[in-house]
């Protein structure tokens, strides 16, 4: 998966050093290629070391108490223009004196993983739901779309690194989403999971200890 980026980057090395009498707009442009695929590489490694960092429990998590209402807020507002853009509806419902503790950061990146993700494949005229809730001691976010759903044998590998699905292969992404997603989440002796039909949608549902 790392040689696709780094046969692309090689290529345009290759193409400008060969070409006769370019410009120097052209020079910049390569260079400028080069840059955005050295800046996709380094994502990809970062979140694969962000990964392994959180299965094998050395990532340092800044756990804080804070009001997961705010939380989700602020990830909403952050996603509602793509949605408007998109014609997808988002809405979040759920309680408003809702106190969790985790890392304000992980959290944010693991939930809008998941938003971006439903958002994207959901087709205009779809919404997506996010609501919340507190039952024995554990709290829990759902995330429902009324996107394409997941079919029946990529369920089992969608949690895989670097797997992407028949529906997800004409979209843009490293595949390497929902395995943050796993990995962050169990950091925080947490649980995802999630249900889906292929054609109607799927709902993930994020669970955690109320003292995680």
């Amino acid at each position: 998966d790392l040689r696709t980026p780094m046969t692309r980057l090689r290529n345009i090395c290759e193409t400008a050093l060969q070409a006769d009498g370019d410009s120097a707009a052209d020079y910049r442009a390569a260079l400028a290629d080069c840059i955005e695929e050295s800046d996709r590489i380094l994502r990809m490694l970062t979140t694969l070391m962000d990964i392994s960092e959180a299965e094998t429990g050395v990532m340092k998590l800044d756990k804080r108490p804070l009001k997961l209402s705010d939380l989700l807020t602020g990830i909403v507002e952050m996603y509602q223009y793509i949605a408007e853009d998109k014609g997808v509806a988002l809405s979040k419902n759920g309680p408003e004196d809702l106190y969790v503790t985790v890392d304000p950061g992980r959290m944010t990146q693991v939930l809008a993983n998941l938003l971006d993700n439903a958002i994207k494949y959901t087709p205009s005229g779809g919404r997506v739901v996010i609501e919340t809730n507190y039952a024995d001691g554990r709290w829990e976010i759902s995330i429902t779309d009324t996107g394409f759903g997941i079919s029946p044998k990529d369920l089992p590998k969608i949690w895989d690194r670097l797997y992407r699905g028949d529906a997800s292969r004409s979209t843009k992404g490293q595949g390497l989403g929902l395995s943050f997603v796993k990995a962050i989440v169990q950091a925080h002796q947490g649980t995802v999971r999630v249900v889906s039909t292929a054609g109607q949608g799927s709902t993930f549902t994020l669970s955690l200890p109320s003292n995680s």
